[in-house]
């Protein structure tokens, strides 16, 4: 198989030799290095055979020394098919202007489509879509993807709540949500107010319900705050039940926390020294083709961002696409740091860590260092918190009985 998509590619001819013992004639071939195949005979005076193109010309030297004629039967190959495209050159020309005129068509814009928003920020969208480049008649190749644009779109628009961004052959299609500052309030459901965690209590703010603790005391997670049942409601007749309500307030306690944290004298971190190459590609299936570029940078370390682009041929999308690709080179820069400066470090850090957890309305109103040591090249600490915050959790109350 290897061997005739091998010669087809060069190039072959098959001929018909006439004349008495016409395989003496692949004979003389063969001793003058013209290699011939699929050699049959017709019958006394004439055989069929197969040259390579390259052979021509030696071909028509060993014709001149024999007695044989030798007719051209037929052509096969590549280079016939180029030969015989080019008396076709007009038809080809236009076809290929056709394709290449419907192609650039196909990656531009021709339609924006927005819904789910109202006709200013509608408006206020498209005008950011401009900015982006994304306009109609703006080639496709220059706009970032969906996802890109989503997210631009959320940081420069603060009345979305969400936006979505598909792109349908050479149409955008985006979606959004605004947001509502109304809010439909929550019925109150009933219950009590229990404690969420263990602390000492500091002060209460109760708007309804009934407090059953006070200043100064401990209390420990679960214990039950403010209670649903009012003390009036409890000495009403004995033949009317008492109702809960929903109890609403706030039980501000002290809250105690203990954390550990760690951090190294010694950090390497990576740096881009602004030294940067850039190569483009065509990806075709599974295969990666440079066309621009084709030196790998010599960076020991560095950072690679990739940015692709797809080809459309009117709706369809090609299993062609354009990948950019920058490679920036990076430096491993190593920082030292005194004991004190790793302890500052690590104060800082675990105070982050300890606000993520609590609620935003949480103060911190005491940091100690239990213990402090420098151990396999870290400076660790053993911290302890004094946080004033609200306990109070709701823990409804079932009325089926």
């Amino acid at each position: 198989m290897f061997f005739y998509k091998k010669n087809w590619l060069k190039g072959y001819i098959t001929i018909e030799i006439r004349g008495q013992y016409p395989e003496h004639f692949f004979d003389m071939c063969a001793r003058y290095g013209i290699p011939s195949w699929d050699v049959s005979k017709k019958n006394t005076t004439a055989a069929i055979g197969k040259i390579k193109l390259s052979d021509l010309s030696k071909l028509r030297r060993i014709k001149k020394r024999s007695i044989y004629k030798v007719y051209f039967k037929e052509r096969t190959g590549l280079p016939f098919l180029i030969d015989s495209l080019g008396s076709q050159k007009p038809l080809i020309i236009g076809c290929m202007i056709a394709f290449a005129i419907i192609f650039i068509l196909s990656n531009i814009v021709w339609r924006i489509d927005v819904s789910g928003l109202d006709e200013e920020i509608e408006n206020k969208v498209l005008l950011q879509m401009e900015e982006y480049g994304l306009e109609k008649g703006s080639f496709q190749w220059n706009i970032d993807s969906p996802a890109i644009l989503q997210k631009k779109l959320l940081e420069d628009i603060p009345e979305l709540l969400w936006v979505g961004v598909k792109k349908n052959g050479s149409a955008f299609h985006l979606e959004g949500v605004e947001k509502t500052t109304v809010e439909k309030p929550e019925e109150a459901e009933v219950g009590h107010l229990i404690a969420a965690k263990e602390g000492v209590i500091v002060d209460l703010f109760v708007s309804k319900g009934q407090p059953l603790v006070r200043p100064n005391d401990v209390v420990y997670k679960d214990d039950i705050l403010v209670s649903a049942y009012l003390e009036q409601q409890e000495e009403e007749d004995e033949g009317n039940k008492a109702k809960p309500l929903a109890a609403e307030g706030e039980v501000i306690a002290k809250v105690w926390y203990k954390s550990e944290v760690s951090i190294p004298l010694t950090n390497n971190y990576h740096v881009l020294n602004g030294q940067a190459e850039t190569k483009h590609y065509l990806h075709f299936s599974s295969f990666l083709i440079p066309f621009w570029n084709f030196m790998n940078p010599d960076y020991t370390n560095y950072q690679m961002e990739t940015e692709e682009k797809n080809f459309y041929f009117l709706k369809w999308k090609l299993p062609i696409s354009y990948i950019k690709q920058t490679i920036y080179q990076s430096e491993v820069m190593e920082k030292k740091m005194e004991k004190q400066e790793a302890k500052t470090l690590a104060l800082e850090q675990a105070k982050r860590e300890l606000l993520r957890q609590l609620p935003l309305d949480a103060e911190i109103t005491e940091e100690k260092v239990l213990h402090e040591r420098v151990e396999s090249g870290k400076v660790k600490l053993t911290l302890y918190y004094t946080v004033l915050e609200n306990i109070a959790k709701k823990q409804p109350i079932s009325q089926g009985d």
